[in-house]
């Protein structure tokens, strides 16, 4: 009798501790971006702009991630217009930045100048936020602007 009790207190622990590691995942699922509407949606395959940038293709890896960076940033925008949530943005911001270094470890040297370019721009706009500057609008702005021009470019690249 002794033995079952002790396996009941390990089941209870080891249950305990997947609800934990469960809340960690949720949380930073939702500070990805993530809404729990979406999540079963997002685990089933159909990711809905939520990408992962990897070390293999250095060029569709920039484009993928310029197309993610672009999107969460535009969801930002609001809030930094009005002032909100300004930490949530430099959190966001220093997220893209991390990644994008990341993928740019095994980029050539167009790729990584690319990088350091769009890098620079979040760089910027991060310490705006930071500041609670009224020039983050404008550095989100501008960063937004050079972005969908990087991605225009990329396009008709791909064209030729």
């Amino acid at each position: 009798m002794a033995g079952q009790r002790d396996g009941g207190g390990a089941g209870r622990l080891a249950l305990i501790l997947a609800i934990v590691a469960l809340l960690v995942a949720v949380a930073a699922y939702r500070r990805e971006g993530g809404e729990l509407k979406t999540l079963w949606h997002d685990l089933t395959g159909d990711t809905g702009g939520q990408v992962r940038i990897t070390s293999g293709s250095v060029p569709e890896d920039f484009r993928t991630w310029l197309a993610h960076a672009r999107d969460l940033l535009e969801r930002r925008r609001p809030e930094v217009a009005g002032g909100h949530n300004l930490e949530q943005a430099r959190d966001d911001v220093a997220d893209l930045r991390a990644k994008l270094g990341h993928a740019s470890q095994n980029a050539g040297a167009e790729a990584k100048e690319q990088w350091k370019s769009v890098d620079d721009d979040l760089q910027r706009l991060d310490a705006q936020l930071k500041e609670k500057s009224d020039k983050a609008l404008a550095d989100l702005d501008a960063t937004l602007a050079k972005m969908k021009a990087e991605m225009a470019k990329e396009k008709k690249e791909d064209k030729h």
